[in-house]
């Protein structure tokens, strides 16, 4: 218990220096010369009063602490046996309902966590790892998860409300210079990223600390049941954590609920004295009136699916759309009748800019797709100018509720507009309908595919291939337009050279727009574009043609194998290093302080299986959602096939005797056709195709799955095993970064090596542990033993 509750006090200190650092920081960006106002000598003396006051309470409360911790596990050791069953199952759901609850809820807060929710996972997987480790300790201090959680949302919550907006300058830089992201600037100073570092390394903290008894509570009950009984358990219990958060999910339950339902649970287990219980039940209610306190009723807060949608008004009136914090959509009245917009200069560029595809088209459509349709405005474009139909295809069911409801002109609700909630690409390929204009509505995700990749949600739609997908759909005259925000020259060369492979080497017409430094990039599917310069000069907006088809300008095209968008060239992620060694480093002084690090030949296999077998389900989850659609049903679904296939795997193994080196073969033979798969998936896009692909991708977790429940019924204890396992998912979730340079195949590349790694460390294992060595050491022990004493 003291060096856990040692490390409470250092993340405490990080917890309250975080927000002293972030206004010196900011400060020192704004002005060269830092000038100490008032406000922060005040928040300077009120964090270290904080500082010493917690620091004196955690020293009058270690004895309680560590007595109910130490009943804890007494509690949980003398639990009847028949609940025992239960029990593990109850623990895991919980355990992993609460990993997905603190991911998502991270994402909602700042766009750092919506745009690299990995990181978050990394620390669920750090604490959950030495909590299985831990297991077998005689202290279990279950009752400070709710607390270190609450802190951990006062602190967010405060840094992302409590301070000033000049305050919050340096949190709203990203430190990570390879990828571009919309309205978050790029640091390229590594001292000006250190405050965000910093906030990273106390999050991880406070994570990996709340869920470290977590992992032993669901050790300690393991350890009580046979090892394959107890593992198969486990995994059902978290295939339905991840099924609750996928009801929840569904009616756009707000993270209120989720903690509620998540912190119920976990009182369930604590010990039943009332102390331990009035902690946590006061922790759990000020933590969940944290969450739901209305921080600025002026704006409504809607918990979608995929991320957190903050709907508010300018000063006009018109609809405004934030997503953890940042600018996202904005509804415009474009209206003919509006006459506003014929004397408003500002609007009448931004009609111009809706309206410029169809100028160019010559004459009202007979059928148009609009793909991110968003709250409407391109919708509204397409009415105005005569569209017969109009497909709008929209991910967010929140993001098109709103547009039903907020937009001025109505355009969801005419009948020639059909609305569909789809992931784009995935409507793209399956429908069989020809459009006279394909017009993609600015595409700018606020989050990750999911939680075990750094792919963006869109980042599939801008591709090649997904062009090629969109120019298929085209009638013969048809036109493509993609309007996008380019942030550098890189991001439009990249554009127009993607669009360039698609159409078969022509090169599309490049129209600089005067709304939100937008570009429109325009491709027929059967002739060469120009635009006229009566349009040109009409509309204020200017050729970019020749700038980004300039070949001096460097930049690669995104593919479905490299789809990442946001990286005009594709270089190494080198700033992400400063990342995985803070989160390697972190792990490694917090395990330090529990258990002796030293590796040891026989548990190694356990740490690369589950190395590898973060890479393999990353793999899966792209390609799944690539052919079967990103949407987030899709993705839960994979997740939970994912673990469906470790649960059939551990029960295969239950009921026959299988030996590791025929299951070894077939791993590496599965990723080995995982890996020669073409490119070409036209095959997969039919019904009989898209199973046999499932199949194929999740081959190699069911054979992972029979490796690791075969070497787990031979050696090690179970929460030590799982322990290993985690912390090498982790380090393979770190691993995973290596595909924003080689690609996704590459990951298969990686898992093949750590396999092979696996299955020569078990190799050796073997051998040291077989009779023969024992005995020779045996012999020696008592050869030396005889002669000190003689």
């Amino acid at each position: 218990m003291r060096p856990y509750l040692r490390l409470i006090l250092l993340a405490l200190l990080g917890s309250f220096m975080a927000p002293i650092l972030t206004c010196v920081a900011s400060r020192v960006m704004i002005q060269p010369r830092l000038v100490l106002s008032i406000s922060m000598i005040m928040m300077i003396l009120a964090g270290s009063i904080c500082i010493l006051g917690v620091w004196f309470l955690l020293v009058q409360l270690t004895p309680l602490v560590d007595s109910a911790a130490e009943r804890q596990a007494q509690f949980l050791s003398h639990l009847p046996g028949r609940h025992v069953n239960f029990a593990i199952f109850a623990s895991a759901a919980v355990s992993l309902f609460l990993e997905v609850a603190i991911i998502r809820w991270q994402g909602t807060v700042f766009e750092l966590f919506a745009f690299y929710k990995n990181f978050s996972l990394l620390a669920c997987f750090a604490g959950l790892g030495l909590g299985y480790a831990l297991a077998d300790r005689k202290w279990i201090p279950l009752v400070l998860t709710i607390p270190l959680l609450g802190l951990q949302f006062v602190l967010l919550l405060g840094l992302r409300y409590g301070l000033a907006e000049t305050d919050r300058v340096s949190l709203k830089l990203l430190p990570f210079s390879e990828q571009l992201n919309m309205g978050l600037p790029i640091v390229h100073n590594v001292g000006i990223g250190l405050p965000t570092q910093y906030v990273l390394a106390v999050v991880f903290l406070l994570t990996a600390l709340a869920f470290l008894p977590v992992g032993q509570l669901c050790g300690c009950l393991m350890e009580r049941r046979e090892k394959l009984a107890a593992y198969g358990i486990n995994l059902a219990g978290s295939i339905t954590g991840v099924l609750l958060m996928f009801c929840l999910s569904a009616v756009w339950a707000p993270p209120s609920i989720w903690f509620l339902l998540a912190f119920t649970l976990l009182l369930l287990f604590h010990e039943r004295k009332l102390g331990a219980l009035a902690l946590g039940s006061i922790s759990a209610v000020f933590a969940l009136m944290v969450l739901a306190w209305p921080v600025n009723p002026m704006w409504q807060r809607i918990y979608s699916p995929y991320q957190l949608l903050e709907v508010g008004h300018d000063s006009s009136g018109f609809t405004l759309i934030a997503a953890a914090g940042h600018y996202y959509q904005r509804v415009n009245d474009l209206a003919r009748s509006n006459r506003n917009v014929d004397s408003d200069p500002e609007l009448s560029k931004v009609r111009s800019y809706y309206e410029f595809p169809y100028q160019l088209y010559g004459h009202a459509p007979s059928s148009v797709v609009v793909v991110g349709a968003g709250t409407g405005n391109d919708v509204a474009a397409a009415l105005r100018n005569g569209a017969h139909r109009v497909d709008a295809v929209e991910i967010d069911p929140a993001i098109l509720m709103e547009g039903r409801v907020a937009h001025p002109e109505h355009p969801y609700s005419d009948p020639h507009v059909h609305a569909i909630v789809n992931d784009a690409r995935t409507f793209l390929r399956t429908t069989p309908e020809h459009y006279d204009l394909v017009v993609y509505g600015l595409l700018d995700s606020h989050t990750l595919l999911s939680q075990a990749s750094s792919v963006r949600l869109d980042s599939f739609v801008y591709t090649v291939e997904g062009l090629r997908e969109a120019r298929s759909r085209l009638s013969r005259d048809g036109i493509l337009s993609l309007s996008f925000a380019v942030m550098n020259p890189q991001l439009g060369r990249k554009i127009f050279l993607m669009l360039q492979n698609a159409f078969n080497g022509r090169s599309p017409l490049c129209v600089q727009a005067g709304y939100d430094e937008a570009v429109i990039f325009l491709e027929a599917n059967d002739r060469t574009l120009s635009v006229p310069t009566t349009l040109l000069q009409h509309t204020g907006f200017r050729d970019r043609t020749l700038l980004y088809s300039n070949p001096s300008l460097v930049a690669d095209m995104s593919t479905d194998d490299w789809p990442f968008f946001y990286m005009p060239k594709r270089v190494y992620p080198v700033s992400y290093v400063l990342m995985v060694a803070v989160a390697l480093c972190l792990s490694i002084f917090v395990f330090t302080r529990f258990l002796d690090v030293r590796p040891q030949l026989g548990n190694a296999p356990f740490f690369f299986l589950g190395a590898g077998f973060m890479l393999v389900e990353t793999k899966a989850i792209t390609e799944l959602g690539l052919v079967f659609g990103n949407c987030w049903q899709v993705i839960g679904i994979v997740i939970i096939a994912i673990l469906v296939m470790a649960f059939l795997a551990n029960w295969v193994v239950q009921r026959f005797k299988i030996k590791n080196n025929i299951s070894y073969l077939f791993l590496l033979l599965s990723i080995g056709i995982g890996w020669w798969m073409p490119g070409e998936r036209s095959f997969f896009f039919s019904w009989p195709g898209r199973i046999g692909l499932a199949i194929l991708l999740t081959g190699p977790v069911f054979f992972s799955g029979i490796v690791f429940s075969t070497l787990l019924r031979s050696r090690g204890t179970i929460s030590r095993s799982l322990g290993l396992n985690l912390f090498g998912a982790m380090c393979g979730g770190l691993l995973e970064y290596n595909s924003m340079y080689f690609g996704f195949r590459f990951l298969y590349v990686l898992a093949a090596f750590l396999y092979l790694l696996a299955y020569l460390a078990e190799l050796a294992g073997s051998r040291r542990s077989s009779p023969g060595h024992k005995i020779t050491a045996g012999v020696l022990q008592g050869a030396l033993m005889e002669n000190g004493g003689r």
